[in-house]
């Protein structure tokens, strides 16, 4: 390629670069507008939005270039736009020692402005998520093998109480350095519908219940089937963790009729959030 040639594609890109920086200033701009029309003090986070612009990027990209690299670059935008909105945001990060991983999925997600503090229990970022009204958790999602589960804990009335509001990682990194791990990210907001959620409800009670009954109990019930269950006890108490399609609040009354199909005398049947399902590769 002759030298004019090739200084008239590098002219347009440089223009093409001036037009994105312009558009994003513009966007910026709009979002400075929404932030002065709230009130302040409120957390800025959309969940469900964000996972339906990703997927709709995800969907509509074509080319060589690389759709993580798309992602990523949308990811960055968005937490720095609410970062503008929410000037003390800040991510607890559950980073035990020999897990870094974790921190690896945070900031993949909330990119590089957003402060992150590391903890090494679950316990200590939900108190800092209790503390700060600003401050999102992110803890690895449960396991069977866990011999202290966090969840649990959010099954309480308390209104200083988190939801999980995402899932992690919503698209897989190329680079990831530890694949196969996944966290939930914990906010004091409402979880929101983005079209293809999980719904996470907790079911404690003193006695235990077999798959089948519980299944049988959902239906009843007029919940649909769940697409993971969990049992854990602790001192005694049976834990359950049900995975469901969509997004269930704590007012839907089919939670009460699953109370009462168990006959549940002395437990509780609550929803601890939902998280959209995350892009396939």
């Amino acid at each position: 390629m002759d030298a004019p040639r090739l200084n008239a594609l590098r002219q347009e890109i440089d223009s093409i670069d001036g037009d994105l920086h312009g558009l994003i200033r513009r966007r910026a701009a709009l979002v400075g507008e929404i932030t002065a029309s709230k009130p302040a003090g409120g957390l800025a986070l959309r969940p469900g939005r964000e996972a339906q612009i990703m997927r709709t990027r995800l969907a509509t990209h074509d080319g060589g270039f690389p759709a993580a690299a798309v992602y990523r670059m949308w990811r960055e935008m968005m937490s720095a736009f609410s970062l503008m909105q929410t000037p003390n945001l800040k991510v607890a990060v559950c980073r035990p020692a020999d897990q870094p991983g974790y921190w690896d999925l945070a900031r993949d997600h909330f990119g590089c402005q957003v402060p992150m503090v590391g903890y090494e229990s679950p316990a200590q970022v939900l108190a800092e998520v209790r503390a700060q009204p600003t401050t999102l958790g992110v803890v690895p999602a449960p396991i069977e093998a866990d011999s202290a589960p966090w969840w649990p804990l959010l099954a309480g009335r308390d209104p200083t109480l988190p939801n999980v509001v995402a899932r992690l990682p919503f698209l897989v990194m190329p680079n990831a350095r530890a694949r196969g791990i996944t966290a939930l990210v914990l906010a004091r907001i409402e979880p929101e519908d983005s079209g293809d959620d999980r719904a996470l409800v907790s079911l404690e009670s003193e006695q235990g219940f077999s798959r089948d009954r519980l299944s049988a109990a959902l239906a009843k019930a007029g919940l649909p089937p769940y697409a993971s269950a969990m049992d854990q006890v602790v001192a005694g108490v049976h834990h359950y963790l049900f995975e469901l399609p969509g997004v269930i609040v704590d007012a839907d009354p089919r939670l009460r009729a699953l109370e009462q199909t168990l006959a549940l005398q002395r437990g509780t049947v609550a929803t601890i959030g939902a998280y959209a399902v995350p892009a396939r590769p």
